[in-house]
């Protein structure tokens, strides 16, 4: 599992929720910046039965990748939602796995390298989303259902994070690659690890999903930036053999906090028709 590094403001727990359900309204309160963007070449294709792991990802150039992907995941991707949000559709669409090479012109390319990640990151989505519907012919349609998620409070006997101060230099903390300090926010995850300085729970919330398989929101009514590190086993459950528990007991052991399954409404992204992508 790679590990990422994230340097970035807070995001509110209502937008953080509102991006996750795929609502559209991230794309809508954004302004349109480079429109009509599009892959001037794409190609897609079966997967190598040989191959061994996935990915998927899209550089700041706009060029947008995947290997060894199953289609269900890049459509939800596309429109960043988790795996469980995407209903319907025929059986390959979850068994089979292609890659994608698309790339944008020269001109939207140096577009796209001049906006923030977070201006970029809704041309991306359009882009990606006019590449499914041209190549597979997707149609969707969004509904809001009640579904399991988890609400992360305030586990018995309270929190156990350091809640960060203005002005902290964190010389012992977290370092970059040149031996300096992070400083905040920082954010560090990956290998059954995460670490953060100065971030808020809404922060942590956006990671959850991704270990969990549920959406999480943040009810422990904690509004201040906190350091921790928690530790926990990337395999749910942990081996037999695992001396890391499970992010569920980590959470609460470590942090203080927890894990509750709640009922809710969330918005789901139904496939009406996509067809297999011709060979290219």
């Amino acid at each position: 599992m790679c590990v990422s590094v994230l340097v970035m403001p807070a995001v509110s727990g209502a937008r953080a929720q509102e991006t996750a359900a795929g609502d559209g309204s991230h794309s809508k309160t954004e302004a349109v910046l480079v429109p009509g963007a599009s892959f001037e070449v794409a190609t897609i294709k079966p997967s190598d039965p040989n191959a061994r792991g996935g990915s998927a990802g899209s550089g700041p150039n706009g060029r947008f990748t995947t290997k060894n992907w199953q289609m269900k995941r890049t459509i939800c991707g596309a429109y960043r939602l988790l795996t469980f949000q995407c209903l319907g559709g025929p059986t390959w669409l979850d068994s089979d796995p292609y890659d994608i090479d698309a790339k944008p012109d020269n001109a939207t390319s140096e577009q796209l390298l001049k906006l923030s990640w977070k201006e970029r990151e809704p041309v991306q989505q359009r882009m990606q989303q006019a590449l499914l519907a041209d190549r597979l012919k997707l149609k969707t349609h969004f509904e809001t259902r009640e579904m399991t998620i988890f609400a992360l409070v305030v586990a018995k006997g309270g929190p156990k994070m350091h809640e960060a101060k203005p002005g902290d230099t964190y010389a012992s903390g977290a370092r970059r690659s040149d031996g300096k300090p992070f400083g905040t926010p920082m954010f560090m995850m990956g290998n059954g690890s995460i670490t953060a300085q100065g971030m808020t729970l809404d922060n942590l919330v956006l990671n959850l999903p991704g270990l969990t398989g549920h959406l999480v929101e943040n009810r422990t009514g904690l509004t201040g930036a906190y350091d921790f590190t928690l530790h926990y086993s990337p395999i749910d459950p942990p081996p037999s053999d695992s001396t890391a528990p499970s992010i569920y007991t980590a959470l609460e052991e470590q942090l203080g906090l927890k894990l509750q399954s709640i009922k809710a409404p969330v918005k789901v992204l139904v496939i009406d028709h996509v067809e297999r992508p011709f060979d290219n």
